[in-house]
C-alpha cells in the first residue's frame, strides 16, 4: 500500500510504526534516557521509540520538546521519522532539531490507516509512505 503525504523535512528511512491514537509529547510521554513510552495507562506504555517511525495525530507540549528529542537522539533512542495528521510547530521543531523525516497532510487519518508494527518506508523525495504488511 502506498500513502501520499506532504514532506516537511527530507529523508528516507525504513522501520516499524509505533501508532498513537492520542496527541504525543516528547515532554513526559517518553523517557529520553531509554526511549520508552511513559504514558501511564496507555496501551503503548513501556514500548520503545528507538528506531521506530512515530505515527501521531498531532502533538502536545511545549518549547522544551525539541531539547528532549535531541537528548533521546544523543542516547540513540529517538524515533527515525514522524508521521502525523497535523504537524504543529512543536512537532516540526522536534523533527528538524534531530534531522529526521517528517510528513503530514495525508488524505486520510494516518493513525487509522497504520497499526503499530507495520513495516514502513518513508520517502520524502516522492512524498509517500510504502506499507509492507
Amino acid at each position: 500500500m502506498r500513502i501520499k503525504g506532504k514532506s516537511l523535512n527530507n529523508g528516507k528511512v525504513r522501520g516499524k510504526a509505533l501508532v498513537f491514537d492520542v496527541p504525543f509529547s516528547f515532554i513526559g510521554d517518553m523517557c529520553p534516557d531509554t526511549g520508552t513510552v511513559t504514558m501511564s495507562g496507555h496501551p503503548l506504555f513501556g514500548e520503545s521509540l528507538k528506531d521506530k517511525i512515530l505515527v501521531i495525530p498531532t502533538s502536545r507540549g511545549g518549547t522544551i520538546a525539541p531539547f528532549i528529542a535531541y537528548h533521546a537522539q544523543k542516547n540513540n533512542v529517538a524515533p527515525t521519522a514522524i508521521l502525523c495528521n497535523n504537524a504543529d510547530t512543536i512537532t516540526l521543531e522536534c523533527a528538524l532539531t534531530i534531522d529526521i523525516p517528517i510528513m503530514d497532510g495525508f488524505e486520510e487519518d494516518i493513525t487509522r490507516l497504520l497499526v503499530s508494527g507495520d513495516e514502513l518506508e518513508v520517502n520524502t523525495n516522492n512524498n509517500c509512505i510504502e506499507v509492507f504488511r
